[in-house]
C-alpha cells in the first residue's frame, strides 16, 4: 500500500525541467480587487531535495502579482527540537530550512517566532537573525509613537539578536522547533557528532496536531470513547503461551492520534533476556513503525559492549540496541547518540546499513548542489566509503555500545564461553544518567504514601 502511494507522488511531481514544465493553469479569486485573477501551479521535484508547489497570481484588473513557494512536506512520525549553541562565525552560516510550522526561541532574551507566523524558506542562522531586526525595527518605529514601554523593551531585544549576530554575547542558544518534524540545521562537521548541537524528538500534542491539520478536534471524544473498552481477559494457559502468540491492542497513533491495532510478541533472546517486538500500522495516515523493547524493565548498572568486527561472521551477529543505546566506532571517530537510531534488533550488518542510508540520505537532500558545502559532501562520501569497506571486511573496527539502562545485547558466537571478540562491561550510571531515565524522583519505598 505504502509503495502504490509513492508511485502516485512521483506521477504528480515530476522532475524540474525547463524544457517540459507542466504548468498548471487556475482561475481564481483575487483578494486585493475581488475579480478573477490567474494561478499558475507547477508541481515539481527538487532533486536531493523535495517536492514543492510553485504558484504565480497575477491579475489583470489591478495588477496585483504573488508568487509563493511551499513545500509538499511528509509529515514524520514525531517533532523535532533543535537547540544550537552560537559560539563562532561557522554557526551563523549554517544552512536553516524551515517551514510554515517552525518556531524559533532566544530563550536568553525570552523571544520567539510563533509557528505560522512565517513562511517556509531556506536561509542562514544570520539571515534569520538579520530579518528578526529589520521587522522588529519597523515595528518599533510605530510603538516609539504610541507604546513607548514597549517600544522600549523591544529594543533590548533588538540590540541582544545585534549581539547575536555581531558575536558579543557570551554563547547564546537558538531552539528550532517544528512539529512536522521537517526543520534542517546543517552541521559544518558532518558526518561527525555535532558539538553544538542538541537534537531531540517529541510527540506532538493534541493542539500541534490540529495545527498542522492531522486531527480534528471534533474526533477526541470519539477517539477517548473507543480506547475505554474491554482488553480481555488471561486464564493460566494464555499467560504460559505468551511467547507462542501474537497479542494484537488498540491505542492512538503516534503521528495523527487516530486509533490503530498494534501487534505485540513476546520471544527470548537466547543467553539474555525476554524481548518485546510491537509492529503498529495505522490505516487513517499510513504510518508504519517497528519497535524492539526490552521486557525486564532498567538493570542496575549501565552496561558498555564492545565488539570487534573483521570478518563475516562478525557482520552476522545478532545486535539488539535499545532505544537508550549509543553507539561508537573510535576508528572512524564516529559517534551517534540513542535518538539517532531508534530501538531495533538486527544485524551488525544491517545497523551499519541503517547508518549509511541515513547519511546518504541526509547528505543528498541537505547539501548536494550547493559549491559551499562541498567538503561536507567530500567528508561525507569518504566516511560512506569506510562505512563499504567496514561491509566488506576490508577494515577492522570496534563498535562500542553504552546503555545506561543496561537492556542491549550483542550475539556471542562462542556460548556459553568467552567471546574473544566481545567485551561486556557493566558501570554505575552517573546522576545525569539516572535522570535522563527518571530514575532519581521515583519513590520506592512507601510509594503508597505521597
Amino acid at each position: 500500500m505504502a509503495n502504490n502511494k509513492s508511485d502516485e507522488t512521483n506521477d504528480v511531481f515530476s522532475e524540474l525541467d525547463v524544457d517540459r514544465l507542466e504548468v498548471n493553469v487556475i482561475e481564481s479569486l483575487c483578494f486585493s480587487c475581488g475579480k478573477n485573477g490567474t494561478t499558475r501551479l507547477l508541481l515539481t521535484r527538487i532533486p536531493y531535495y523535495k517536492e514543492l508547489v510553485i504558484s504565480s497570481f497575477d491579475c489583470p484588473h489591478c495588477n496585483y502579482k504573488n508568487n509563493q513557494l511551499d513545500p509538499a512536506i511528509e509529515i514524520k512520525p514525531q517533532g523535532v527540537r533543535m537547540s544550537l549553541k552560537i559560539e563562532n562565525k561557522e554557526d551563523l552560516d549554517r544552512y536553516v530550512i524551515t517551514t510554515d510550522y517552525t518556531s524559533i526561541q532566544v530563550p536568553d532574551l525570552d523571544f520567539e517566532i510563533p509557528p505560522m507566523s512565517q513562511r517556509s524558506q531556506v536561509t542562514t542562522v544570520e539571515g534569520i537573525i538579520s530579518k528578526t531586526v529589520t521587522n522588529l525595527s519597523e515595528q518599533k518605529k510605530v510603538l516609539d509613537l504610541t507604546h513607548p514601554e514597549l517600544a522600549a523593551k523591544m529594543e533590548v531585544v533588538i540590540n541582544g539578536l545585534i549581539g547575536i549576530k555581531n558575536l558579543t554575547k557570551p554563547i547564546p542558544m537558538m531552539v528550532f522547533e517544528d512539529a512536522t518534524g521537517n526543520i534542517f540545521v546543517s552541521n559544518p562537521v558532518a558526518p561527525l557528532a555535532d558539538p553544538r548541537m542538541q537534537t531531540e524528538m517529541f510527540t506532538r500534542d493534541s493542539a500541534q496536531n490540529e495545527m498542522i491539520g492531522l486531527s480534528a478536534q471534533d474526533n477526541a471524544q470519539d477517539n477517548a470513547q473507543s480506547m475505554i473498552k474491554p482488553l480481555g481477559t488471561f486464564n493460566d494457559s494464555s499467560v504460559n503461551n505468551m511467547n507462542d502468540e501474537i497479542v494484537q491492542f488498540s491505542g492512538p497513533c503516534p503521528n495523527c492520534q487516530a486509533i490503530c491495532e498494534t501487534n505485540m510478541k513476546v520471544t527470548d533472546i537466547p543467553y539474555f533476556k525476554q524481548v518485546v517486538i510491537m509492529a503498529t500500522v495505522c490505516e487513517e495516515c499510513g504510518y508504519r513503525t517497528n519497535e524492539v523493547k526490552p521486557g525486564g524493565g532498567i538493570e542496575k548498572q549501565g552496561l558498555q559492549i564492545t565488539v570487534k568486527v573483521s570478518s563475516p561472521e562478525d557482520l552476522n551477529r545478532d545486535i539488539l540496541k535499545s532505544e537508550t543505546c549509543s553507539l561508537r566506532i573510535p576508528q572512524l571517530d564516529f559517534e551517534v547518540g540513542a535518538l539517532s537510531l531508534s530501538g531495533r534488533f538486527t544485524t551488525i550488518e544491517g545497523l551499519i546499513n541503517s547508518l549509511y542510508e541515513q547519511l546518504k540520505d541526509t547528505a543528498t537532500a541537505f547539501y548536494s548542489g550547493d559549491s559551499q558545502s562541498g567538503s561536507v559532501i567530500e567528508k561525507t562520501e569518504k566516511f560512506l566509503e569506510k562505512l563499504n569497506n567496514i561491509k566488506t571486511c576490508k577494515m577492522s573496527v570496534d563498535i562500542i555500545l553504552t546503555d545506561p539502562a543496561g537492556n542491549s545485547y550483542v550475539q556471542s558466537l562462542t556460548p556459553p564461553d568467552l567471546d574473544p571478540k566481545l567485551t561486556i562491561t557493566r558501570f554505575d550510571r552517573t546522576e545525569e544518567q539516572n535522570e535522563e531515565l527518571g530514575l532519581n524522583d521515583i519513590k520506592v519505598d512507601n510509594y503508597e504514601k505521597i
